[in-house]
Parts: structure tokens; C-alpha cells; sequence
């Protein structure tokens, strides 16, 4: 009986000490497949937070908050990271507090405004910060979005940049109907080789030089025919691209205290406007040499001698009710041309903001003659307020819908002599001819302090109490 009884506590023993392996081996087991899963969690978040920064780069989204917005997506995923940015590159560390490393990703993306497609990335990004879908889907939606064909096609988008040097020729250049008219070759004929230009890297280098010596030759010979306003023409074809854009973001990188990045822009943006007033002067010195004719109208910003005050509508300077049709149109294919989709809600609302800063603008500058930094302030305010309004009231994205009042504002730096005198003192021989193109160039740096200025008052004004998602607001200028 005793040596039952020790068999029974024995085995008893042996199933206790069975039952116990099994557990920790469950628990092991369990404990892996938790690393393994949060391990491929993180991994996931991790190239979440790449491919946004990239998707963001790419697109054009407001580079003085990105850092702040990449360092704030990755709170929400609690990941530690911190990151640099530089023009058209980004350094993104990932920490890991327990093991003492890090580890370092580099990312270079060059960047064009694509207002459609920087829309559907920051809903994208709402949505995963706000839980709705999963970090996964979202990079795979991303890189669906990066890889997706142009909104536009190529014959798509030259008509659009012909529309926009059109329409632009009389409300910001005294341009007649006629001068209108021609205008639309030239402006379809730069954004032609424009987009051929990005397939032969060598060619890019000059590009701007080439295009404008092109269209400046091109309009001084039809400004011969003593119809056509050179002037008009010649600042209306070359309208996309100056560097408003890259001035606007120099000053307010500086303005948010990004030094480095801030100084490269507009350092970059002084180079490129002589570059712009070079390929004019060249244009218009090869027209006077091979033809030995002078250049009509180079100083004459009124179109004074080209238009017929006594002759047809279509030869006349446009009274201002013109506005009501140049303005709208100058806004609607400006949105197209960077991306913005037929049938949002986003492309009326960029249409209308746009008019209400070119109106703001236009009626202070008549106060303020001269003085662009003023009025563009003003207009700036205008457009900022009501966007950001629209943006906290109606959960929208004040970035996108503002972004095209913004860039109507600056084509002022080419108003009112701007590039010209650079091109007529180059014409004539005159020593300070680059003393006038550095002075065009401080003229669009003072517009875009302006608007710097009257942008930051708008969103103290719409968000006079601080908050963690206001400080790393991406889509807040």
C-alpha cells in the first residue's frame, strides 16, 4: 500500500511538473509571437512615416512644417525619431531608447506642386493618425498614389498653360485683347518645353534661360508690328515660371526659424530671377541685332504706344470690368495646371479665395502705389483668413485651398518695370544692369515678407489658442 501510494505521488509529481514546461513553453512561445508582431509593427510605422515624408516632398506640401508634422505623426505612432530637412532632402533618424541605437534613413525627392494629389496624401495621413484605416493599407494606398500618371495629360496641360498666360495678360499687364490672344501660343509653347525639358537633365540646367530668350525674341518681333504691347506679352508668357513659389517658402522658412533652408531658397530664388532677366536681355539684344531695329515698348508698362485709345475694343487697355472675367479664369486654370480636380469641392474654393485676395490686393495697391510688400500683406491676410477658416470650422485643408491666391499675388514683382528695366539697361548697354535685376529680385523678397506677414496674422487670428496639433499643423502656412 505504501508503495501505491508513492507511485501515485510520483506520477502526480511528473503531471504537475508536465503541466508547468507546457505553460512556459506556451508563455515562450506566446512571447515571441508578440515581439515577432510588434517588431513588424514598428517596421510597418517606419515606412509609413518615409513614404508620407516623401509623398509630402514630392507633392509640394509647406517644407517650414514638415519636420514639425513628421515629428508629430511619429508621436502618434509612438515612435522615436527625430529628423533634419534641407531643400529637396530629408535625414530621418529612428532611436530605440532600449538598445542604445538608431538608425538612419536618407531621402532625396525633388518636389512639384500637385495640389490634387498633396490632398489625397493628408487624408490619407488623417486617416491614420485618427485610426480609421491601418498604418499598412495606408503605405501600400501612398505608394499607389506616387505611382499614379499625372491628373492631366501632356495636350491637357499645355492648353492650360496658354489659358493661364492669357488670361493673365490684362489684369496684371495692361494687356489688350489682342495682346491676350497672342499670348496663348507662348504661354502653351513654354509649358511644352517645359515638360520635354524633365527628360534631358543636361537640357533642364538652362531652361529658363533658353525659354525666355525664346519668348522675348518672339515678342519683340511682334511688338514691331506696333499692335503688340512687348511688355504685356513677354511678362504674361513667362508668368509659371517665376520663383514666386520658391521665394514664398524661403521667407517663411526663415520666418519659422529653418535657417539653412530658408537662406538656400532665396539665395537660389535671387540667381534665378537673373537668370529669367538674362534669357529676356539676350531675347531682345538678338532681335535688335539680326533685324537692326530697335526694341518698341521695352519701358512702356501702360502699353501706351502699342493701344489705340481711338480704335477698336480689342486694341484698347482693358477697363477694369475686365476683371470680372481675367481673374476667375487666371484662378480656375492656375488650380488646374497644379493638379487641382474638375468636380471637388477644393478647386471652387480655390477659385473663389483667389479673387478675394486678387480684390484685396488690387484696391490696397491703388492706396499704397509702389509699395508691393503692403498690399500683398493685405492680400495675404485676406486669403490666409478665410482659408484657415474654412480649414477649422469645416474640417478642410486650408493649405491646398489657399495655395493658388497666394501665387496670383506675386507676378507683381515683374509689374511695374520689375525684369524690364534689367532688360532694357542690358539692351542699351548701361553699366548697372545687374544693379536693376538684383533690385527686381529684392522687389519679389519684399512682396513675399508681405505675404509671410499677413499669412502669420491670419492663423494667430483663427487659432489664438496654441495647440499640439496647431504646432505641428502640415497644412497651416
Amino acid at each position: 500500500k505504501w508503495i501505491e501510494e508513492q507511485k501515485e505521488r510520483d506520477r502526480k509529481e511528473r503531471k504537475e511538473r508536465e503541466r508547468r514546461e507546457k505553460e512556459k513553453r506556451r508563455k515562450r512561445k506566446r512571447a515571441e509571437v508578440y515581439i515577432t508582431r510588434h517588431v513588424a509593427a514598428i517596421l510597418q510605422r517606419q515606412e509609413f512615416i518615409l513614404k508620407l515624408t516623401r509623398a509630402m516632398m514630392m507633392f509640394g506640401g509647406p517644407s517650414h512644417r514638415l519636420v514639425a508634422q513628421i515629428q508629430s505623426t511619429a508621436r502618434v505612432l509612438e515612435l522615436e525619431m527625430s529628423c533634419m530637412y534641407l531643400p529637396d532632402v530629408m535625414w530621418i533618424s529612428f532611436e530605440d531608447s532600449a538598445t542604445g541605437t538608431s538608425h538612419v534613413k536618407f531621402i532625396r525627392q525633388g518636389s512639384a506642386l500637385d495640389v490634387g494629389k498633396l490632398g489625397e496624401a493628408h487624408g490619407l495621413y488623417w486617416d491614420v493618425i485618427h485610426d480609421t484605416i491601418s498604418v499598412s493599407s495606408a503605405s501600400t494606398a501612398l505608394d499607389n498614389l506616387m505611382r499614379r500618371k499625372p491628373t492631366y495629360s501632356f495636350p491637357q496641360l499645355i492648353f492650360l498653360g496658354g489659358m493661364c498666360s492669357s488670361s493673365i495678360c490684362s489684369v496684371s499687364f495692361n494687356g489688350s485683347f489682342i495682346d491676350s490672344l497672342v499670348s496663348f501660343p507662348l504661354g502653351a509653347l513654354l509649358v511644352a518645353i517645359q515638360l520635354l525639358s524633365v527628360r534631358n537633365e543636361l537640357y533642364g540646367n538652362v531652361f529658363e534661360i533658353t525659354v525666355a530668350t525664346l519668348l522675348s525674341f518672339v515678342s519683340a518681333a511682334l511688338a514691331s508690328t506696333k499692335r503688340i504691347c512687348y511688355e504685356a506679352v513677354a511678362s504674361s508668357s513667362v508668368v509659371l515660371i517665376l520663383p514666386g513659389f520658391i521665394v514664398l517658402n524661403g521667407s517663411l522658412e526663415l520666418s519659422s526659424r529653418s535657417l539653412v533652408a530658408g537662406s538656400v531658397r532665396l539665395c537660389y530664388a535671387l540667381v534665378y530671377s537673373l537668370f529669367l532677366g538674362f534669357g529676356l536681355a539676350i531675347g531682345a539684344e538678338l532681335y535688335q541685332t539680326m533685324l537692326s531695329k530697335p526694341l518698341l515698348g521695352g519701358k512702356d508698362y501702360m502699353c501706351s504706344t502699342s493701344h489705340d485709345a481711338e480704335g477698336g475694343w480689342w486694341q484698347r487697355t482693358p477697363s477694369l470690368w475686365w476683371a470680372f472675367l481675367s481673374v476667375p479664369c487666371y484662378s480656375l486654370f492656375l488650380s488646374l495646371r497644379f493638379g487641382a480636380v474638375v468636380g471637388r469641392r477644393e478647386l471652387f474654393l480655390l477659385v473663389v479665395i483667389s479673387c478675394i485676395g486678387w480684390v484685396t490686393n488690387h484696391f490696397v495697391g491703388t492706396k499704397f502705389p509702389n509699395q508691393s510688400d503692403i498690399s500683398a500683406a493685405v492680400g495675404a491676410f485676406a486669403v490666409g483668413l478665410v482659408s484657415n477658416l474654412y480649414g477649422r470650422f469645416f474640417a478642410g485643408n486650408a493649405f491646398v485651398v489657399m495655395i493658388t491666391g497666394i501665387l496670383f499675388q506675386l507676378p507683381s514683382g515683374l509689374g511695374n518695370g520689375g525684369l524690364f528695366n534689367f532688360v532694357v539697361d542690358q539692351t542699351t548697354g548701361s553699366s548697372s544692369s545687374y544693379q536693376s535685376g538684383f533690385n527686381t529680385a529684392l522687389q519679389l523678397i519684399s512682396t513675399s515678407i508681405g505675404l509671410t506677414v499677413g499669412l502669420g496674422i491670419s492663423l494667430v487670428l483663427v487659432h489664438p489658442v496654441q495647440s499640439r496639433r496647431r504646432a505641428a499643423g502640415m497644412f497651416s502656412l
